[in-house]
């Protein structure tokens, strides 16, 4: 592919100039930050990127209307839903990148210079941001404490730490509920798909079994896949498929929403 994709807003492709070795170091990992977002990041969500980091993501399948250019006459990375916080893209905003505009890591690949860090942007500032994660924490924590006390759920050992703890994307928490108002469901597992990310960020996939007799269970992965299949956005999944005859896993995009449960 030759050129610059033009995105949304962009307005010029010029960036910072990047050392050699560091650009070669970023290189290394350029490939599997495009092939993570391209395959975690929700297909709506907007992008923010370098050129060559664009250049990258287009070549992974996202269309460049999804694709947010920085450059030096692009004012900001607001407008976009992530950004990808290559070596050129915080050698651009500075401080200003984790104070202003995204202050949490989702995923990250790659070490030194050339890490790249996917960032969820904050579109009303980080303190505001900030407020909300750790409100959305606090319902987290609520939500999960129910779906412990559900005589209907049963909680693997490291999958209850998980819930109690407000480690659990509230989609998966609403889903959970949901599926056990129908029958008993068996948490085994929380999953993380985000490499890398801070420790605020939840846990977005989980792995469910049903209780039962081999024919029994594999008749109830099958209803709950169906029930799952049926939803709409944002309960709409990534991805759900059964293992075999005996689990169910269920995963959703990133970035996880914030408010989705309301208030604690």
């Amino acid at each position: 592919m030759t050129g610059v994709i033009i995105g949304r807003a962009a307005k010029s492709p010029s960036v910072p100039a990047v050392p050699a070795a560091a650009a070669g170091a970023s290189a290394a990992t350029r490939g599997e930050a495009a092939s993570w977002i391209a395959g975690q990041v929700a297909a709506s969500a907007i992008v923010a990127c370098d050129p060559a980091m664009c250049a990258a993501l287009h070549a992974d399948g996202l269309p460049a209307t999804r694709l947010l250019v920085l450059g030096t006459a692009t004012a900001d990375p607001l407008g976009s839903d992530v950004v990808v916080a290559t070596l050129a893209v915080r050698n651009q905003f500075g401080t200003r990148l984790q104070s202003v505009y995204a202050p949490v890591v989702i995923a990250s690949f790659g070490t030194g210079a050339g890490r790249i860090d996917i960032r969820a942007i904050a579109p009303d500032g980080t303190a505001a941001y900030e407020a909300a994660l750790a409100a959305d924490r606090r319902s987290r924590i609520s939500a999960g404490s129910q779906l412990l006390r559900n005589p209907r759920i049963i909680v693997a050992a490291d999958a209850r730490n998980a819930l109690s703890t407000g480690d659990v994307d509230p989609r998966l928490l609403m889903t959970l509920a949901a599926l056990a108002d129908q029958q008993q469901v068996r948490i085994t597992a929380f999953g993380d798909p985000s490499p890398g990310a801070s420790p605020v960020v939840p846990l977005r996939s989980a792995e469910i079994a049903a209780p039962g007799p081999g024919a029994e269970a594999a008749a109830s992965l099958r209803s709950m896949l169906s029930f799952i299949d049926a939803q709409r956005q944002p309960f709409q999944p990534l991805r759900a498929a059964l293992v075999g005859s005996s689990a169910l896993t269920v995963e959703y995009a990133a970035p996880s929403p914030l408010g989705l449960l309301g208030s604690p």
